[in-house]
C-alpha cells in the first residue's frame, strides 16, 4: 500500500509550532510514502471577519521554509506543497488570484467561521436543535465554496460534528436529515471536476471520518472518485494518525484508488 497524508501543518500555520522538517521526520516515521503540507491560509479574521492581511504571507513563507528545509536535508519520503484556503466565499477574487500561485500543488477549501458569529472551534454546543441550524448554515456556506474554482478538494466535509461531540452533543450530518443538502454539494463537486479530503483527525479522536462512512458511499455511488486522505496533523505525535485505517475505510466504501495532487494536478494510486 502507498500511503499518503494529503493534510499537514507546520509552524507557518498559526496554530502549530512544529518546523516542516520535524513533520517531514514524524510522517516518515509513520510510514508515509508521500506527504502535502496545507498551511492555514485564512482569508478573514475571526474576531471581525475583516479581510486578513496575514494570508498573503502564507504561500511564500510555506515555500521559504520547504526550501530551506531541502537544502538542509535529504527529504525520507516524497513532500509537495499545498495550501488550505478558508472561507473563500467570503472572499472570492483574493482566494482565486492566491490560488494561481505557481509554487502550489494541490489547494483545500476549507470552511472554519460561522459567518457574524465566529469560529465553530470557540462555539458552545448545547442541544440537537442548535446543531442542527448549524449544520444547515455550514452546508449553506460550503455550497457556495463548492461553486467556486479555486480549490482541488473540499476539506473536512461535516467536522463541525467534532466540536458538538466535544461539548457531549452526539450530532451528525447524516443524509435522512440534510440528503437534499447533501446531495447538491456533492453533485457541484463532481460536475465541477473537484474532489473531497477523507479527513481522519475524527477517526484519530474518536467522532468519525470527515466526511462520514455514508457521504463517502453516496459520494461514489454518484460516480465520484477524487479522494485525498489528510490526518490534519499540527504536530509530530499525531503525525499521520488515523491515515492507514483512511486508505481502508476508502477500499471498504468502493473507492479503487487514492487521489494526490502534483502542479494542481490529480494524480490516482491504485489502494
Amino acid at each position: 500500500m502507498y500511503y499518503t497524508d494529503f493534510h499537514v501543518h507546520s509552524d507557518v500555520s498559526m496554530d502549530c509550532d512544529a518546523s516542516m522538517w520535524d513533520m517531514i521526520l514524524a510522517e516518515a516515521a509513520a510510514g508515509m510514502d508521500a506527504i502535502c503540507f496545507t498551511n492555514h491560509c485564512d482569508l478573514v479574521r475571526m474576531d471581525d471577519f475583516s479581510p486578513a492581511s496575514r494570508c498573503l504571507e502564507i504561500i511564500p513563507e510555506s515555500v521559504e521554509k520547504l526550501a530551506s528545509a531541502a537544502d538542509e536535508h535529504t527529504f525520507p519520503i516524497k513532500v509537495y506543497l499545498g495550501v488550505e484556503l478558508a472561507e473563500a466565499q467570503l472572499a472570492p477574487e483574493k482566494a482565486a488570484a492566491l490560488a494561481s500561485s505557481d509554487a502550489l500543488d494541490f489547494v483545500l477549501g476549507s470552511m472554519h467561521l460561522i459567518p457574524g458569529v465566529g469560529d465553530y472551534y470557540f462555539q458552545h454546543y448545547t442541544d440537537a436543535v442548535q446543531c442542527d441550524d448549524i449544520f444547515r448554515n455550514y452546508l449553506d456556506q460550503l455550497q457556495r465554496i463548492a461553486e467556486l474554482d479555486f480549490y482541488d478538494v473540499l476539506a473536512h466535509l461535516g467536522y463541525v460534528r467534532r466540536y458538538m461531540w466535544r461539548d457531549g452533543v452526539d450530532a451528525a450530518l447524516t443524509l435522512e436529515r440534510y440528503g437534499e443538502q447533501i446531495e447538491r454539494l456533492l453533485r457541484t463537486v463532481i460536475g465541477k471536476g473537484k474532489g473531497l479530503e477523507l479527513n481522519c483527525s475524527g477517526i484519530r479522536d474518536g467522532c468519525g471520518p470527515f466526511p462520514s462512512e455514508e457521504i463517502l458511499r453516496l459520494y461514489r455511488s454518484m460516480g465520484g472518485e477524487t479522494v485525498t486522505v489528510g490526518s490534519d496533523a499540527h504536530r509530530p505525535a499525531v503525525a499521520a494518525a488515523a491515515v492507514r485505517e483512511g486508505h481502508a475505510l476508502l477500499k471498504s466504501c468502493g473507492f479503487d484508488y487514492v487521489t494526490i495532487f502534483r502542479r494542481r494536478k490529480p494524480e490516482y494510486i491504485r489502494l
